[in-house]
Formats: structure tokens, sequence, C-alpha cells
């Protein structure tokens, strides 16, 4: 004996309502998660309990200049947030030149508003120079975007290397000596 399944006229309705209705909110979250905004995600970031995440990539233009930041592992335990491995491109607008960073780990202080980044390499180019940085750390505050190399600062190219046990950089660029330092010329004067 065969029985034949009828839905409704009423029934088959409600169905295609529920299923627009599904695909219409799938799709907004789709577009919510597309166009995410790097305070969004930190704010979000901040109210979930503990978390992991993989291979984080975003851009933001701050003052004219492009930022971009590739996090292979982030995880974040209360007000913290910690990242193993980092890498920080800063493009100066109007082909100034370029920045780079490079840390084995960083660390995020959410309401302080501070992050630490570990064993620091990177460069700082600019039209017509290119110098190599390196610390075991770089410290920065978000409150006056200032940096800091607590633990002392190797900038070098073809021509000098500069050391010093602690130093600080502005955003511009420029750096002071807190401590005094050396500089010692490795290209011959003619």
């Amino acid at each position: 004996m065969k029985h034949k399944f009828k839905i409704s006229n009423y029934k088959y309705k409600i169905f295609l309502f529920v299923l627009f209705f599904g695909i219409v909110t799938l799709v907004q979250y789709a577009m919510s998660d597309m166009n995410l905004d790097v305070d969004l995600l930190r704010e979000s970031l901040m109210k979930m309990p503990g978390i992991v995440m993989e291979n984080i990539n975003f851009s933001r233009e701050v003052s004219g200049d492009m930022w971009r930041v590739k996090i292979p592992y982030l995880d974040r335990d209360g007000n913290i947030i910690n990242a193993k491995s980092l890498d920080i491109k800063r493009e100066l607008s109007g082909d100034k030149g370029e920045w780079t960073f490079f840390g084995s780990e960083a660390v995020y202080v959410y309401d302080k508003k501070i992050a630490s980044l570990k064993k620091l390499s990177g460069t700082l180019e600019s039209d017509n120079r290119s110098w190599i940085l390196e610390s075991p750390k770089l410290d920065w505050k978000e409150e006056n975007n200032t940096f800091t190399f607590p633990e002392g600062l190797v900038i070098y190219d073809g021509e000098f290397l500069l050391r010093t046990p602690l130093a600080s950089m502005d955003n511009s660029g420029v750096i002071l000596l807190e401590k005094g330092g050396v500089i010692r010329w490795v290209k011959p004067l003619k």
C-alpha cells in the first residue's frame, strides 16, 4: 500500500518563510564578518570568555599610514591577549617608505591599553635609506602612541651601527637615546 505525503499550502508557506528568514540571517552575519572593524574585533574579543584564534590578518589606516598585521596564533585570557609570532607592516603615506616589524610573541593588556613585543627585529625604510632594527623588547602605549625599548636597541645599516641600553621612538620615527649610546662607523671614510 502506497501513501502519498502531501504538504498543505499553509505549511509550505511557513516552511519557505523560515527558510528565507534563515538565509537572510546567515547573509547578515556573513556581511558583518566581512566588514569587521579592528576596534569592533578588539571589543568583541574582550567580552568573550577565554578564546583562541588562528591566522588573523587585518589592515587599518591610521593618520594616512596603512598598517597591516598578521598573527598566526592568538589567545585571550581575561584582560590579556597573547600572540605567538607577529608581523607588522606600516606603509607611510605619500610613498615615504615603510616600517616592518617581527616579534616572536606579543602581549596586549586591554584595560591599560599597552602592548609588549618580544625579540623584535625589523626595518625602517625611507626614500633613500634602510635601517635594520633589533631589540629584545618593544613596549607601546596606545594613549600617547609611544614606543619604548626598555632592554636596549640596535640600529644599523651598511655605514654605521648604533647601540643603546634604553631608547624611545615617537610616531614619526624620531629616536631618543634615554641613556646615551654608542655609534660605530663600519664603512670606511673616503
